[in-house]
């Protein structure tokens, strides 16, 4: 191991035990709080003092609360428990969960019912019995009651405060740990696909779910962030992704999810209800058929979103505009406890466009007829086979020349009388 100015450790050689990978450059990996800081945070850490939230950072008396990991391999562990994220490797399940009760024993930091059945499960799954030394307990357990999540970004003027209030009581979005302690929602972030499966997974209760040691999507590995909750997604059949020319299929995690895409979701969620779409659309920009048609109005028929009321009685959807996270507290929220006014028609009577004048037309000059090139006497009756056709020959000459051919042998201007067809 090599140093640079100051003490910082410039070169050595880490062994990421999470993925099996080895390091000589320090900036390929990170150090993991193995039970990380905001999982602390909501298990306990919240009602300690500054000291306390210290002393845990840089816990060096348990030499595996610190874990000198492969960088993406840790961000891709974010935040999460053992019941969302396990390191990849196979065959680390055993000491990752017995470190984490460790830690979270030294520090008397509590475990949710999912955190608990996860820990059971792995150590009742084939990790035999083995003798582990009893840290030293840091801090005494606090009977404080930490109370619930508020978001420093969230008052009581923001839009749907009481519905994102909601999401975080009810564990869905507990939002982001900032760098002051506090926590923030962040409103008018839009959803992305990969936040969107965390939501609903969490929606319905963190189902019992194995998540496949090999991805059902060429764009995630099991070491992305909310692997497991994008694989329940699709296993579920809430999202099938998108089938790519080459055959793959691919769930293109970091896109925003669109409002036409966000009722297909929800609709699936709630189990593909029987529902027949309106025959008139209640809203101007989804005409009848389109993409998401019955999933939008089923929407809107049960008021989770009735869009926009633009005038004239009538509204907007939005399609295509990224759903924002305050949106989408109200949307979960009205899915759960029922929305209000859902509409299935439309009253839009839009006023007519307002005439624009036109300029005066200026008539155009008459035309002044141009005479036919005199054909001089080259006919003769004998050449018509009708009357009417000599007739017509002789009305179209008569006015410029008179009748230069003599057809007219008695001067009263009909032509040829002794042709067929003379009235």
């Amino acid at each position: 191991m090599t140093f640079g100015s100051g003490c910082t450790v410039a070169t050595g050689q880490w062994n990421s035990w999470y993925d099996g990978g080895t390091w000589t450059n320090a900036s390929d990996v990170d150090i993991d709080h193995l039970v990380p800081l905001a999982e602390a945070w909501g298990s306990g850490a919240s009602a300690w003092t500054a000291e306390q939230r210290r002393n845990y950072a840089n816990d060096l008396t348990l030499d595996v609360a610190l874990e000198a990991v492969t960088d993406n391999v840790n961000q891709s562990k974010s935040d999460r428990d053992p019941a969302e994220w396990m390191p990849p490797l196979t065959g680390t399940a055993c000491k990752y969960i017995t470190d984490w009760v460790l830690v979270k024993y030294r520090w008397q930091l509590a475990v949710d019912p999912a955190e608990s059945a996860a820990i059971s499960s792995t150590l009742q799954g084939g990790c035999g019995t083995s003798l582990v030394p009893v840290p030293t307990i840091a801090v005494e357990p606090t009977p404080v009651d930490p109370g619930p999540i508020t978001f420093s970004d969230v008052n009581g003027s923001t839009q749907f405060n009481v519905e994102i209030s909601w999401l975080a009581s009810q564990g869905i979005s507990t939002g982001w740990v900032e760098s002051d302690g506090s926590r923030t929602y962040r409103p008018l972030n839009a959803v992305n696909r990969d936040a969107m499966a965390a939501f609903l997974y969490r929606l319905a209760g963190k189902p019992a779910f194995t998540p496949p040691a090999t991805s059902p999507f060429a764009d995630i590995t099991p070491s992305s962030q909310f692997y497991k909750e994008i694989t329940w997604l699709a296993a579920s059949g809430i999202s099938t992704g998108w089938t790519e020319q080459d055959g793959t299929k691919t769930y293109r995690p970091l896109s925003a999810v669109n409002r036409d895409a966000m009722a297909a979701f929800l609709y699936r969620f709630g189990g593909n209800p029987a529902f027949s779409a309106p025959g008139t659309s209640p809203f101007v920009d989804v005409q009848v058929g389109s993409q998401f048609y019955q999933q939008i109005t089923w929407l809107a028929s049960k008021g989770i979103s009735t869009g926009w009321d633009i005038g004239y009685g009538c509204r907007a959807y939005n399609p295509v505009q990224p759903v924002a996270r305050d949106a989408m507290a109200a949307f979960m929220y009205r899915f759960v406890n029922g929305g209000t006014g859902g509409i299935t028609g439309s009253n839009c009577s839009p006023p007519p466009p307002p005439v624009t004048p036109q300029p005066p037309v200026t008539p155009r000059p008459p035309v002044t007829p141009q005479p036919p090139a005199n054909p001089g006497n080259t006919k003769n009756c004998t050449d018509f086979a009708t009357w009417r056709q000599a007739q017509d020959w002789f009305n179209y000459y008569f006015p410029w020349y008179g009748d230069v051919a003599g057809l007219d042998s008695d001067g009263d201007r009909i032509a040829c009388e002794t042709r067929p067809g003379h009235p």
